[in-house]
C-alpha cells in the first residue's frame, strides 16, 4: 500500500490528484477525524455537501451501501466523498467486495476506509496495493510537539517551546484532552497572543482546582454520577489515584472540622479564618455537614481507610476502588 503522510496527501490534492481509495489506519481516532475533515474540506471545496458527502459505520451500515454510494456520480461537483468507519470489523467476503471496488473504482469518488487497527499489514495485500494509506498512530516526541504547535497556529495564536514541553509534561498524548487544554490556553492568552510556560502552569492549576472543588461538592450533595465524572476527569488529567483518594479523605476531614466548629457556635467567617478557606467553601461544607451525623462520618472515614488498604494489598484496578468508595460515601450520606 503506497503510504502517504498527511502533508503528502494534502499536496496531492493541491495538485488536483484525488485518489479513489484511501485507508486511514491507526488507534488515534481523533487524528483520523482531524485528517478526514481536512481532506474532505479540500476535496469538496465549493461543493454542496448534502448531495456529495456520506458517512457510514460498520456497526450499523452495510459495506454494500457504502460502495453503492461510491459508484454514484457527484451532484454539480467534480467529486463526492464517502467515508466508511470500521473496516477492521469486516468479514473476508465483505473485504473481497471492497477489493473488487478498488480494482475498478469510481474516478469521481474519494472513498475513505477507516480502521482502528495500527497494523495495516492485516489488510489483504490486494487491497493494500490499490489504496493510499495514511497512518493515524498515536503521536510521540517531535511529532506530538509539532501537532501542538500546528494546532495553536491554526487558531491564530503562538506557543513557546517551553510551553509545549510543560503542557506535554502535564498531559499524556491523548489528542482529545490536549485539544481541550489548548482551547483553554488560547482563550486565556487572547486572540493573537503567545502562550507561555507560565500560562500553562496557571491554566492547568486552575483546571485541577476546579475539578477538586467539583468532586468535593458532588460528594457533599450525594451526586453519584457527578462525583464519578469528576474522579474520571481527575484521573484523565494525570492525577495519581492515591492523590485522588487523599482529596476525598481531606473532604471528610473538613466536614468533621466544620461540624466541630459548628458545635462551638462559630459562624462562617470564623470557620473560614480557622480553616484558611474561602467563606463560600465553608458555607457549602457547613450545609453538607448537617446532612451527616458524627457516627456516619466515622464510618465514611473507615471506608476511605479500607480503600487505601485495597490500593496497597489488592489487584483491583485503582479506578474501580475509587468508584466503589464513591458509591459507599454517597449511600452512607443517604442513610
Amino acid at each position: 500500500m503506497p503510504a502517504l503522510s498527511m502533508t503528502q496527501a494534502t499536496r496531492r490534492l493541491e495538485a488536483h490528484q484525488v485518489d479513489p481509495v484511501y485507508i486511514l489506519f491507526g488507534e488515534e481516532t481523533y487524528l483520523q477525524q482531524e485528517y478526514l475533515t481536512a481532506l474532505t474540506d479540500r476535496i469538496l471545496e465549493g461543493a454542496a455537501r448534502d448531495f456529495n458527502y456520506d458517512v457510514l459505520y460498520a456497526d450499523n451500515d452495510d459495506l454494500a451501501e457504502a460502495l453503492s454510494l461510491a459508484r454514484t456520480l457527484p451532484m454539480m461537483a467534480p467529486h463526492r466523498v464517502v467515508v466508511f468507519h470500521g473496516i477492521q470489523q469486516l468479514r473476508k467476503a465483505d473485504l473481497q467486495h471492497l477489493i473488487d471496488y478498488a480494482n475498478d473504482p469510481s474516478e469521481t469518488t474519494a472513498l475513505f476506509c477507516c480502521s482502528t487497527d495500527s497494523d495495516a499489514n492485516k489488510l489483504p495485500p490486494a487491497l493494500r496495493q490499490k489504496a493510499m494509506g495514511i497512518a493515524c498512530k498515536r503521536l510521540q516526541g517531535s511529532q506530538l510537539q509539532q501537532w501542538v504547535k500546528r494546532t495553536v497556529t491554526q487558531h491564530g495564536a503562538e506557543i513557546t517551546g517551553e510551553a509545549v514541553t510543560g503542557l506535554l509534561q502535564e498531559h499524556d498524548n491523548d489528542l482529545q484532552m490536549l485539544t481541550r487544554e489548548l482551547d483553554k490556553l488560547i482563550t486565556y492568552a487572547g486572540e493573537g497572543g503567545a502562550i507561555t510556560l507560565a500560562d500553562v502552569q496557571t491554566v492547568s492549576s486552575a483546571s485541577r482546582h476546579h475539578s477538586l472543588f467539583a468532586l468535593s461538592d458532588a460528594l457533599g450533595s450525594r451526586q453519584v454520577s457527578q462525583a464519578l465524572t469528576m474522579v474520571d476527569r481527575l484521573l484523565q488529567q494525570g492525577e495519581p489515584p492515591l492523590v485522588v483518594l487523599s482529596m476525598i479523605i481531606r473532604h471528610l476531614r473538613l466536614l468533621w472540622s466544620v461540624k466541630q466548629l459548628s458545635r462551638q457556635r462559630q459562624d462562617i467567617g470564623g470557620m473560614a479564618k480557622t480553616l484558611g478557606l474561602p467563606q463560600q467553601v465553608c458555607r457549602q461544607l457547613a450545609g453538607h455537614s448537617r446532612q451527616v451525623s458524627t457516627n456516619q462520618l466515622q464510618r465514611l472515614y473507615g471506608a476511605a481507610v479500607d480503600a487505601d488498604l485495597a490500593f496497597k494489598t489488592s489487584n483491583k484496578p485503582p479506578q474501580a476502588i475509587l468508584e466503589g468508595l464513591i458509591f459507599a460515601l454517597c449511600t452512607e450520606y443517604e442513610t
